[in-house]
């Protein structure tokens, strides 16, 4: 005998919901098993952070993984179905990220999630940054550069290396200056071999391509300052307090860059130093400490690429400051990018910082907001698209 109509819906209702978490969106069981290194301390947390809202969107402090065993712990939730995840393990945060037994750099880890296929994965962590030592590589970058070890400053610690590549022209036309690009995360910029999980933004490729390759005459040459991070990233990237992760430290930061670094970067090499030709970029916690630093900076930077920018920290406290802050007179441009797969709270937070710059500073035109779709919170999505934001600030004079 047939179940009645009403029943058989029901049954169909309740399979539906079981592969549904609360968003609505259909999920599947993942576990992931993983053992850590003897040396682990033995009162140690370990967590999981990467490329997605579950797990801290790249935090160094995402899910906190239970203890199941000596040195094994395990990772267990429901993921949305059809997403790529990209993750690290840390013991907290990046200054206690995984490495490899040689102390260099894991490639991000990936998963896959499939609608109603559980992902089961064993893992073995092999060596934390803190308990290692490598060699530090020696850039594999497409042009001129010029690389200075721990750069010391009286507003931080500790010391950090400071990458500065040079345009094409800057070794045989010594006449010429040249605008300045600050960026942060300086050691993701140009080479795998120092990038973050491997995989760097191209930022030498890109703008060689658009400045004298195949893309030849979209940009203007300039130099680029890539600033490497530290074990205080979250703190240095953030001008205001969050009540769960802590940090605050941006204002710091921001004089380093300004009064520090920019008089030795402006001294050594032939820049043009005005704030018309002094840029700011970055993407994530980059983005967020770019929007900040160009708004309470603007007499030294005439342009913002904030990319895949972290709106979302201390409940979006950037939106109302930047409104308190009068954006609407900054001289200068600004450009705002997210990708679709990034997360709905931080695209929510994204398009609810240009919404207010529309409504609240109508006057303002020189902000550019951008929805990729597809697109992830990784170093290969900003890679892809970089060419834009430098479109933006450097475009000739002589193209529209």
């Amino acid at each position: 005998m047939r179940k009645p109509y009403f029943v058989r819906f029901l049954t169909f209702f309740m399979l539906i919901s079981l592969l549904l978490p609360a968003t609505g969106v259909l999920a599947a069981k993942c576990v992931l098993t993983v053992s850590v290194p003897a040396t682990t301390p033995d009162d140690a947390q370990i967590w999981i952070t990467g490329s997605h809202d579950l797990l801290g969107n790249w935090n160094g402090k995402g899910a906190q993984l239970k203890e199941i065993g000596p040195n094994l712990f395990e990772y267990a939730a429901d993921l949305p179905a059809g997403s790529e995840i990209e993750y690290k393990f840390t013991r907290g945060s990046f200054a206690t990220v995984e490495k490899t037994a040689q102390g260099h750099e894991r490639t991000n880890r990936r998963l896959r999630i499939s609608a109603g296929a559980p992902l089961s994965e064993r893992i073995s962590v092999e060596a934390w940054a803190d308990q290692t030592t490598a060699t530090p590589a020696t850039p594999q970058i497409n042009g001129w550069y010029s690389l200075f070890r721990n750069v010391k400053s009286e507003n931080l610690e500790p010391a950090r290396d400071v990458i500065v590549w040079l345009p094409p022209s800057y070794p045989s036309n010594r006449m010429l200056r040249y605008p300045v690009i600050y960026m942060h995360d300086g050691q993701n910029l140009f080479d795998a071999n120092t990038a973050f999980g491997g995989n760097e933004w191209g930022v030498d490729e890109v703008m060689l391509d658009y400045i004298a390759g195949a893309h030849c005459g979209q940009l203007n040459e300039a130099i680029v300052v890539g600033i490497y991070n530290t074990s205080e990233r979250m703190s240095e990237y953030t001008p205001f307090p969050d009540p769960k992760y802590s940090g605050g430290n941006g204002d710091n930061y921001v004089r380093f860059i300004v009064d520090e670094l920019k008089p030795i970067i402006d001294k050594q090499f032939r820049t043009r130093p005005d704030r018309q030709n002094t840029f700011i970029g970055g993407s994530s916690l980059g983005g967020l400490i770019s929007l900040y630093a160009g708004i309470v900076q603007p007499q030294t930077f005439g342009g913002i690429i904030a990319m895949s920018p972290s709106i979302w920290w201390a409940n979006g406290a950037i939106i109302d400051w930047l409104l308190e802050h009068d954006i609407a007179d900054y001289q200068g441009k600004i450009w705002v990018d997210m990708g679709t797969r990034e997360g709905e709270e931080a695209i929510e937070f994204a398009r609810k910082l240009a919404g207010e710059i529309g409504k609240n500073a109508p006057g303002f035109k020189g902000l550019r907001y951008r929805e990729f779709s597809g697109a992830t919170h990784s170093e290969k999505a900003w890679r892809q698209r970089l060419h834009l934001p430098l479109r933006y600030l450097l475009v000739p004079a002589n193209r529209p």
